[in-house]
């Protein structure tokens, strides 16, 4: 059920949020290797450069969607305070 209503909310604010990140990762997807498989890499460094983009990548994702949270539809809001609610009590 939260799965489905989170489509039926969620969809405007994931697209707003996150559709200029999705655009600019597609445009330099050429320029970046994110594959972290040591059995399918040359050398350590370059595991290491690979894991250094991912890095990047995700904390522009991060970033953004902490920069957008006053953009959080309301029942989202009140739907993560009770599931974190109900959690504690685990």
């Amino acid at each position: 059920m939260l799965s489905i209503y989170a489509k039926w909310k969620g969809s405007h604010y994931l697209k707003s949020t996150l559709q200029k990140v999705v655009e600019r990762l597609m445009l330099t997807s050429e320029d970046l290797d994110l594959e972290l498989d040591p059995a399918r890499l040359a050398s350590q460094e370059e595991l290491q450069r690979n894991a250094m983009q991912l890095r990047i990548v995700a904390k522009v994702f991060i970033d953004d969607i902490c920069a957008s949270s006053t953009n959080i539809p309301p029942s989202f809001r009140k739907i993560c305070s009770i599931v974190s609610y109900l959690r504690l009590g685990d």
